[in-house]
């Protein structure tokens, strides 16, 4: 099949900026699974959000001029094009939040669309007040954050953890995370200093119970340290409370 080339029409006139007198946030759903868009229109509907869906990413390429939304929600894998062209092509023409939703075996591509222009990642399958949260806060005119207060960048000492734009600086430098490892960090960092067990983790970052037995935490621990540059013997960032879980110490002071 030939590389698909599309044409997104530009708006005529109008600001990619939402309704300041409170209207619906206006969302384009990229969403090729019938039952998923229909639960989320359903699930959202709740959430002052108004939906356009559209079940492949050729539709979204041609409708986003068109319906001029606040921002743009797309699985990871759109059917027609794929989701890296999706977020370039959209990119030329509009700078509205693109979030991608991911679920397993996602992450290569999520990486892809995040360095050709998309604003951040949500997990599949989602969770509908994270996600309400995630799209009214990724608007520029919006309180960035989680819809809980938090914000939604993070600095602490050497440390600089942006949750949006799903990225992480040490001293500066940009670190490759994958999902998990940014969302342990996430965690790590919004309880910097403090220790954190191991199912006070678990729960924060997978969101079910700590299985009895399972050494995921410690295997994500240990490729954390080595990206960051930590060791586990005389660690700078991540320390281990023997019998309980996990303590951050970002150099802060605080």
């Amino acid at each position: 099949m030939p590389a698909l080339t599309p044409s997104v029409p530009r708006p005529a006139e109008a600001p990619d900026v939402p309704d300041p007198a409170g209207s619906p946030l206006r969302v384009l759903l990229v969403e090729p699974e019938s039952e998923q868009s229909h639960q989320l229109v359903l699930s959202l509907s709740g959430h002052d959000v108004d939906i356009t869906v559209c079940a492949d990413g050729a539709e979204a390429l041609l409708r986003v001029g068109m319906a001029r939304p606040d921002t743009v929600l797309t699985s990871a894998d759109p059917a027609e094009v794929e989701l890296e062209t999706l977020v370039r092509v959209m990119r030329r023409v509009t700078d509205i939040p693109i979030l991608i939703g991911v679920g397993t075996g996602d992450s290569q591509r999520a990486v892809r669309a995040l360095a050709s222009g998309a604003t951040a990642c949500v997990s599949r399958p989602y969770r509908i007040p994270e996600l309400a949260a995630l799209l009214r806060g990724s608007l520029p005119a919006g309180e960035h954050g989680d819809g809980d207060g938090a914000p939604a960048v993070v600095r602490a000492g050497a440390l600089e953890l942006d949750a949006l734009g799903h990225r992480l600086f040490v001293d500066r430098t940009p670190v490759d995370l994958a999902l998990r490892e940014f969302g342990i960090m996430d965690f790590l960092l919004r309880n910097d200093g403090r220790v954190v067990s191991r199912e006070e983790l678990w729960t924060g970052v997978w969101h079910k119970p700590l299985p009895p037995v399972n050494n995921t935490i410690a295997v994500h621990i240990r490729r954390l340290r080595h990206k960051l540059g930590d060791s586990e013997s005389r660690p700078r960032f991540i320390h281990t409370v023997r019998g309980i879980g996990y303590r951050l110490d970002s150099g802060s002071g605080g």
